[in-house]
């Protein structure tokens, strides 16, 4: 994520790709647009472009892949975008380890946030207000747009100014000359043009804030106080988002102006959970265990009221994570007698168990569970786990179909799929749930791969067999336009 330094904002786009490309050089095969007098690219295409991102990303950056923190993440951006302009577009919300406050937007609904963010945010109503932000670059179709603005652009040139922007991940002076070649003296028009989208977002992405019901004065809030910390520090200490999406004090005024015209309505959702989730990633993201353990105990021996269970639960992961068994136990233990019912308590005990070989203690409360959050991806996921490390592919099996059902295809469900049917012996299926976690996390080849074994271990089950090659060949496309 180290390109996000560069300050490359010569187009949206080049924008939208440097924020979350990592350093070094990647080729992303864009779909054919048609000619500088054709249509803007279609939606479908668009997906395509933000698809072939995504699959690189995945490629060369690990992705957050913790059951809690991305149902959480999910959820709340799928809150935010169910009110936005555009509420049926089929957005992907991910996670990125990175320590850096930055959020990033790519065609076709690809929204990234970075762990920093979500750590650096003091309330859930900041880190919407960076979510909405980000929804309303997608559904104002900025790239579109700028594309629109460059029709008089052939489409060497176009490809011309992407290359130069990926050249920039790479190489920040190389990409830069390249931009100024492609441009040919346009770069402050360009800005301009990228400032625009930048308050449309603000005015726009506002407007969903709201309506997800979250507080407006959020947005310019947190702008300023990453403008305030990037005064304290400066240089390198700047907070990603402002290099990405540079917040002028005129800017954030502006914001203001508008958030006092809205009527603040009663908060929804369980806020607590933000919170919780919060320590929970920070206890996943810090390699100094001490340190944090000494945060947390002179955080709980101050007992200001402020968040305090919190704290106290991620005491309790803390320990856990540092081996300390029995400590974490106790430290979890008035918490569950103050909100049994609340799932994070519970899927931290059941991790306290299964971390001292209590498989079946831990089975015992995901089933408890289920009777109160039936089917919960993040509950799910866990059980599943537990039910394969004990041999019980069947019930494993049984939960993840479920899933499928309910629209949960990401690649970890695909992922557990297969091993589920490894255990079953169903070497067929097997093969092929694990081509869709290939497929889905960009590695097309290893995808093919799988269904061929696939194909070969149906036997002579036609249905399977022709199944299986209509899968195939819509991978094997998919491979040769990323090859292109």
């Amino acid at each position: 994520m180290h390109c996000m330094k560069q300050i490359l904002s010569f187009s949206l786009l080049t924008c939208l790709l440097l924020a979350a490309i990592p350093g070094r050089s990647v080729d992303i095969a864009l779909p054919e647009m048609g000619d500088s007098a054709g249509a803007l690219i279609s939606p479908r295409d668009e997906h395509q472009i933000g698809q072939a991102f995504f699959w690189r990303l995945q490629q060369s950056t690990p992705l957050v892949e913790d059951p809690e923190v991305t149902s959480y993440i999910q959820s709340l951006g799928y809150r935010i975008a169910a009110n936005s302009s555009e509420p049926g577009l089929d957005y992907t919300f991910f996670m990125v380890p990175d320590p850096a406050v930055n959020a990033f937007a790519a065609p076709g609904g690809f929204i990234g946030v970075n762990s920093g963010l979500l750590l650096t945010a003091e309330s859930e109503d900041e880190l919407a207000s960076v979510m909405a932000h980000e929804i309303a670059h997608i559904t104002q179709r900025h790239i579109l747009r700028s594309f629109e603005r460059h029709k008089r652009m052939t489409i060497p040139r176009t490809a011309a100014m992407i290359a130069a922007a990926l050249l920039g991940a790479a190489d920040p002076k190389a990409g830069s000359a390249a931009i100024m070649a492609v441009q040919a003296g346009d770069i402050q028009s360009q800005l301009d043009y990228s400032r625009a989208h930048e308050t449309e977002a603000d005015n726009i992405g506002m407007q969903t804030l709201v309506a997800a019901g979250f507080d407006p004065e959020a947005m310019p809030s947190f702008f300023e106080k990453l403008q305030l910390a990037s005064r304290y520090y400066g240089g390198d200490a700047v907070p990603e988002f402002l290099r990405t999406h540079p917040v002028t004090t005129s800017r954030i005024a502006d914001a203001k102006g508008r958030a006092v015209q809205y009527q603040v309505r009663p908060q929804l959702g369980d806020h607590k959970q933000f919170y919780l989730i919060r320590e929970k990633l920070r206890v996943m993201m810090t390699d100094k265990m001490s340190d944090l353990l000494d945060h947390y105990k002179s955080a709980m021996s101050r007992d200001d009221g402020k968040h305090n269970d919190a704290v106290r639960y991620g005491y309790a992961l803390a320990l856990l994570k540092n081996g300390q068994h029995t400590l974490a136990r106790e430290a979890l233990q008035p918490l569950l007698e103050k909100e049994r019912d609340r799932l994070a308590y519970q899927l931290a005990l059941a991790d306290i168990e299964l971390a001292v070989g209590r498989v079946e203690s831990a089975l015992e409360i995901y089933d408890d569970n289920q009777r109160l959050y039936p089917d919960d991806q993040a509950l799910t996921m866990e059980q599943v786990q537990a039910l394969l490390r004990v041999g019980r592919p069947q019930q494993a099996d049984k939960l993840l179909q479920t899933q499928l059902e309910l629209g949960e295809n990401s690649g970890q469900v695909y992922k557990l799929l297969a091993q589920t049917k490894e255990q079953m012996g169903q070497k067929s299926q097997s093969h092929r749930y694990l081509a869709e976690f290939y497929f889905q996390s960009g590695l097309l080849k290893a995808a093919a791969d799988q269904l061929q074994l696939a194909a070969n271990a149906a036997g002579h089950d036609e249905y399977q067999r022709a199944s299986i090659a209509s899968r195939l060949r819509e991978v094997e496309e998919a491979l040769a336009q990323m090859e292109e």
